[in-house]
């Protein structure tokens, strides 16, 4: 009889643990351009674009105004992002307060999870939760450059006078060239708007690069062809 009780236990406990093998959900993948919903169960600005992107071990993220990068590791459910480094423009107040607030939750957060419609949260101790959905892929318009800059992608229309520029989470932003008249046609031809800088080598030039504030520019690849 003790035999059989000890077995029927043994049993039960298999039983269990092969339940909860099948039932486990499998962790999220986070490579790819991802959408901030939610940051630590208080929303978003109103048309402050937030952005987190994963790929080979890096991760970047805006807030609207300066850019956050960093490397990141996941292991299964676990993850660990940072420490982040970032960008030095000054924008308002609000959303100055928001990029810290995003810095300090993705260097915090601990955990990754599936959530409704293909979201996934990101969480961690203290309150620390980002709320993620895969970003909108943006269709390039006829005319319109794709642009790998260093950890950034945009899409750029350049015009004789000014250039369209889409960012991440699809922001777009004009960007007036300097000394649009009367310049040389084989000179550099510059596009910014304070915050942000593109310059052509030459008119129609595929040698682009990019700057933010006073950082150093970097090279732009061009995409699609």
């Amino acid at each position: 009889m003790k035999f059989q009780q000890g077995l029927s236990l043994i049993l039960v406990a298999v039983a269990l643990v092969a339940c909860a093998a099948v039932s486990a959900p499998t962790p999220p993948g986070l490579a790819g351009q991802w959408r901030v919903e939610d940051l630590d169960g208080r929303g978003v600005l109103d048309r402050a674009a937030l952005t987190v992107t994963f790929a080979d071990g890096r991760v970047s993220a805006s807030a609207g105004c300066n850019q956050l990068s960093g490397t990141f590791e996941q292991s299964g459910a676990r993850i660990r992002i940072g420490p982040l480094v970032s960008t030095r423009m000054a924008c308002s107040p609000a959303l100055m307060d928001q990029e810290r607030r995003l810095a300090t939750s993705l260097q915090a957060v601990n955990m990754v999870s599936g959530a409704e419609g293909g979201a996934v949260r990101l969480s961690g101790p203290g309150g620390a939760s980002l709320l993620l959905r895969p970003a909108d892929p943006v269709q390039a318009e006829a005319g319109t450059t794709n642009l790998r800059c260093g950890d950034e992608d945009f899409q750029v229309r350049f015009t004789a006078t000014a250039a369209q520029v889409s960012g991440p989470g699809g922001v777009t932003e004009t960007l007036q060239r300097l000394n649009a008249q009367g310049t040389d046609p084989e000179a550099p031809r510059i596009f910014t708007n304070g915050r942000m800088t593109f310059t052509q080598e030459i008119e129609g030039g595929r040698k682009i690069t990019f700057a933010r504030g006073r950082m150093a520019p970097v090279a732009c690849e061009v995409r699609g062809g």
